[in-house]
């Protein structure tokens, strides 16, 4: 029979207790000698430092529950339906990443810097183009031979053909009207500043000369000879 350490102090109640316990242990202990040879240990095991740590973890535990509280919301968020979509995005990326594999390329390709000079290229086609101005007489010689056989031709209708005097006037005129409308400004001014006129002949203005050619050009004529 076993008895506390302490007999002299313990209560009688006790010491039946023990009794009764060493009475059951030795009826399992007849009954099942390989485990009563084993030795006696706890079944449980803890950490090593377990009990150490243990008042820090719980005082981590407390503040990590007291911050919870304070905060209205988690501070994570994942968008609708996330996690029930999530199996499906996931396989649609796996087959997408098969098919990569199985193509070589992706079967468009544009040149080098094709985006960085498109708005540059935009801009010039875009751009208004200015028309080419082709003039009717391209050498003064040619205006002035053309003047010259509109004067011959005058002059020798006039000359065969008396009878029809103010015909051939009007038509020699009107030949001389054309001739100075295809002779452009330009020719008319060079043609007087090339000759050096004389002292007693009445100096032409400048505002006389522009007078002239306003009235006898329009402003189409002198843009398309300019």
């Amino acid at each position: 029979m076993k008895t506390l350490p302490f007999k002299p102090f313990a209560p009688d109640c006790i010491n039946i207790v023990v009794m009764e316990n060493d009475l059951e242990n030795s009826d399992w202990k007849n009954e099942a000698p390989y485990l009563a040879g084993l030795g006696m240990k706890s079944p449980f095991s803890v950490p090593e430092g377990y009990f150490g740590q243990l008042p820090e973890r719980i005082h981590q535990a407390i503040y990590l529950e007291n911050l919870k509280a304070e905060l209205p919301e988690d501070g994570f968020k994942v968008p609708e339906n996330y996690f029930d979509e999530l199996n499906t995005e996931i396989e649609t990326k796996l087959a997408a990443g098969r098919l990569k594999e199985m193509v070589p390329n992706n079967g468009f390709a544009v040149p080098g810097d094709y985006f960085s000079q498109l708005q540059t290229k935009i801009a010039e086609k875009t751009k208004r183009k200015e028309t080419k101005i082709v003039r009717l007489w391209h050498s003064k010689l040619l205006k002035y031979a053309s003047a010259a056989c509109f004067v011959l031709v005058s002059a020798t209708g006039i000359y065969f053909y008396p009878g029809n005097s103010s015909r051939q006037a009007a038509s020699a005129e009107l030949a001389n009207e054309q001739m100075l409308y295809d002779i452009d400004e330009n020719t008319i001014i060079e043609h007087i500043q090339s000759n050096s006129l004389k002292a007693e002949s009445p100096a032409v203005a400048d505002a006389d000369l522009e007078n002239y050619i306003l009235s006898n050009y329009s402003q189409n004529d002198i843009a398309s000879d300019l």
